[in-house]
């Protein structure tokens, strides 16, 4: 069975974890990570890792890669690694090397090292409510050293758990430590901006949400947004566009809008965001709604920053959130990647669109 012949592999891929067959078929397995929870896998067994062993393996895999599948073999070949790597999938072989962006934030990075010989090996990496703040309060921001005391004022974590942030960010490779090796001088680099992106993305992408959703009857969201529902809105709760929204009013690319998505801050989601919808002037619905409301941290709202007048998320979870919604929205995604993230990390100013560009407080 191929769920039997990969579990070794992959419980060696994540440290030891408890690995075990699924009872969904002979491909699957359920990893338990260190909190409890427990992960579906769907491995494919690619036996000596040989590109044509891959290839077979992953015939039937969609594109784009699902979080959940996983090529094993017994050692994966590098041409083997590059197919792989240049299709965005999951792999691990008993040599252990492994690459696994899984879903629930489980990440596993251990490329080999330019000798051919298996890199150092990292810790499991599983994102957590620290780890996605300090990510998302590095990505928007235009480099700069990372200081432990400033990130852990923009991202609204203590010192010592943005220490320790930072540290698993080296150990996957984000980032690295510059100058003295302690005090005040101590600081660190982002040296794969890109790495860390696509990571924290689908983290974003593929986490729990909590939605609400809402209707109205418009031929023009944008107007809905700009004259009715943002004024409910600033009367009531802290909020920020993102989606479609959002890339209307930072980097146009789009002819339509076709819907809202509205983060709300936690703790005005229930009865003023009720209030809210209600000033609006729209109805609430189980699905199908124009307007779609996701509850937020209070920690986002520190990067949230306003466009032609209207407050919109960081561009990293505008990303993010474009790039969860299929194909076109990936092709906006990679738009606002160009214009307003690239920028920040690559040593030019960011683009500004024409109106309003000012952070919120």
């Amino acid at each position: 069975m191929q769920a039997e012949k990969a579990a070794p592999i992959l419980a060696a891929a994540l440290d030891g974890a408890t690995v075990a067959v699924g009872d969904r078929g002979d491909t699957y397995l359920v990893v338990r990570t260190n909190d409890g929870r427990d992960i579906e896998f769907d491995v494919r067994w690619a036996g000596e890792g040989w590109p044509a062993d891959v290839r077979h393996a992953a015939r039937d895999v969609p594109v784009p890669w699902p979080a959940n599948v996983v090529i094993v073999a017994r050692r994966l070949s590098t041409g083997s690694i590059e197919w792989l790597r240049d299709r965005g999938g999951n792999w691990a072989d008993a040599a252990g090397q492994a690459r696994i962006i899984g879903p629930d934030g489980l990440i596993v990075i251990r490329e080999p090292s330019p000798n051919g010989a298996p890199s150092r090996r990292a810790p499991v990496f599983v994102w957590s409510p620290s780890t996605m703040s300090v990510a998302e309060a590095i990505l928007a921001r235009a480099d700069e050293p990372l200081r432990v005391g400033r990130l852990a004022t923009a991202s609204g974590w203590s010192v010592p758990q943005t220490a320790t942030v930072l540290q698993q960010f080296d150990g996957q490779g984000w980032t690295t430590k510059r100058g003295a090796a302690r005090g005040p001088r101590a600081y660190r680099e982002l040296v794969d901006a890109d790495g860390m992106l696509a990571a924290w993305s689908e983290a974003v992408a593929t986490g729990p949400r909590h939605a609400r959703v809402a209707h109205r009857v418009t031929d023009d969201v944008m107007g809905l947004l700009r004259n009715t529902l943002a004024p409910a809105l600033d009367a009531r709760v802290r909020w920020a566009a993102s989606g479609w929204a959002a890339l209307e009013l930072a980097a146009p690319f789009v002819t339509t809008t076709p819907a809202l998505h509205i983060y709300v801050a936690e703790d005005g989601f229930a009865g003023p965001l009720s209030a809210a919808i209600a000033d609006a002037g729209l109805r609430e619905v189980d699905e199908g709604g124009r307007v779609v409301f996701w509850r937020a941290e209070r920690h986002m709202f520190g990067l949230v920053e306003r466009r032609n007048g209207l407050p919109i998320a960081s561009a990293p979870r505008i990303y993010a959130d474009l790039s969860s919604m299929g194909a076109r929205g990936q092709d906006a995604a990679d738009h606002i990647k160009a214009e307003l993230i690239d920028p920040l990390h690559h040593g030019a100013p960011a683009a500004m669109p024409a109106g309003e560009a000012t952070r919120s407080s």
